[in-house]
């Protein structure tokens, strides 16, 4: 009899993704009769997630293997499959990366991939990578690892450069592209749609798109000079975690490249310092920023609804009993039946696109079967937004390397050379990195 196939969840307590993808693995066949380790220094809310997962599947009329648990070791060791999605520190510790550039005038609205918050975010999270990424090599060296943590870019990197096994970084941005040009052609699902992207997770672009017979690009370009995107669709999106975008800021970077951007407005916007830097602006373009409070108060209220669901005051609300649009599931059951899945996912350049550096982690289509990930060649990026990602890719790896080398400097390079920081004179650069690194100092080792 073959032998069940063992996912890990680290970060299993995690109310905003462990529920949903633990579900969607659930609904998939293949994988559905695996067992489910949810890890977590918290065993408290990993115990609960357990809980109300076994009450889901008792309601789909599945039998769950489910373990909750603290222990590493016991967690990983024979681990076919890894899902990561942790954030060191909290929301504490992401408080200080986006109250820091505040005072210097960079105001963050998400804060964990560019500027001085994703900066501060990588090498907080770098300790704890490098431990989990030996521990992984430890116990489970073959084991494929999906990561979601962000930055994304940063972070997969790290992976990618320890790991033994398969890695990938994975994002639902494209999906919310994709849902906008579904519903702007009224199609019935998304398989009426081909599209070619490429670029930095929170910072992809769409070069070619196909909506039935329709030219997405050439019908939009005619359309955005007199409209935008949110009033062409008349709606304002709302992605899988309740942030909502306007598409001011992607209504711009369309009419500038001739290309679709990441509509995300409150992530692209931050690969950009003349959006981010200055309030009025901010307010000119609908730009919203998610607050601490906010967060914690959206966990609050994630956390209260399961407990609610747990204890039948109220019913298991129907996501949670439905496939998802995120592709964990799917990467993983491809894998293990040797089936291919083709979806968005985050791997180094090895040429996949052309005029960006080799091995920065970039977003591109890939390719999922039993061998692993293959990326599939997108090509060179129009001049015109290669230059605007190319500054980002530098810095990304910069910041890498730095951790890696316990280069202090080397990260301080990465950040007076930050896009976002470019208003800041020298000396404002190094006192807000020394303020960042002195506020997250029991993370860090590195330095």
């Amino acid at each position: 009899m073959a032998k069940k196939n063992k996912i890990v969840i680290v970060g299993g307590g995690s109310n905003a993704w462990t529920p949903n993808i633990v579900k969607d693995m659930l609904l998939t066949p293949g994988i559905s009769k695996a067992e489910y380790v949810l890890f977590d220094i918290d065993l408290t809310t990993a115990e609960t997630n357990k809980k109300f997962l076994g009450k889901v599947a008792g309601q789909l009329g599945l039998k769950a293997n489910i373990i909750a648990t603290d222990n590493q070791q016991a967690a990983l060791t024979g681990a076919n499959y890894i899902i990561i999605t942790i954030s060191t520190g909290g929301l504490d510790a992401m408080a200080h990366d986006l109250a820091i550039p505040e005072e210097y005038g960079i105001y963050h609205t998400v804060g964990d991939t560019t500027g001085p918050g994703g900066w501060a975010r990588l090498i907080r999270n770098f300790d704890i990578f490098i431990n989990l990424a030996d521990a992984i090599n430890r116990y489970a060296p073959s084991a494929m690892v999906l990561n979601y943590t962000n930055p994304m870019t940063t972070l997969t990197d790290v992976l990618s450069r320890i790991c033994t096994g398969s890695v990938v970084g994975l994002c639902h941005g494209l999906f919310e592209n994709l849902s906008f040009i579904k519903d702007l052609y009224k199609l019935k699902g998304e398989e009426d749609i081909a599209v070619k992207y490429a670029g930095l997770n929170h910072f992809f672009w769409i070069t070619e798109a196909r909506a039935g017979k329709h030219d997405v690009i050439t019908e939009l370009t005619k359309k955005l000079k007199k409209t935008s995107l949110t009033t062409l669709l008349k709606t304002i999106h709302e992605d899988p975690m309740g942030f909502k975008s306007e598409r001011e800021v992607a209504t711009e970077l369309f009419r500038i490249t001739g290309v679709m951007p990441y509509l995300g407005d409150r992530h692209i916007c931050e690969c950009f310092p003349q959006y981010i830097t200055n309030k009025q602006t901010m307010k000119r373009y609908k730009i919203k920023r998610t607050s601490i409070d906010d967060r914690r108060k959206s966990f609050k209220e994630r956390a209260d609804k399961l407990q609610d669901m747990l204890s039948g005051k109220i019913n298991i609300d129907k996501i949670y009993l439905e496939r998802s649009r995120e592709t964990a599931a799917d990467i993983i059951n491809a894998h293990s039946q040797g089936e291919v899945f083709i979806d968005v996912g985050n791997l180094p350049n090895i040429g996949q696109v052309a005029n960006l550096p080799q091995d920065v982690v970039v977003e591109t289509a890939i390719r999922v079967d039993r061998n692993g990930f293959a990326p599939i060649t997108f090509g060179p990026l129009p001049d015109a937004v290669q230059a605007m990602c190319a500054p980002w890719a530098k810095v990304f790896k910069m910041q890498v390397d730095a951790c890696f080398n316990h280069d202090k400097k080397l990260a301080m390079q990465a950040l007076h050379i930050d896009p976002l920081c470019s208003k800041l004179s020298g000396k404002e650069v190094e006192a807000m990195g020394n303020k960042l690194l002195k506020a997250h100092k029991k993370f860090i080792t590195a330095f």
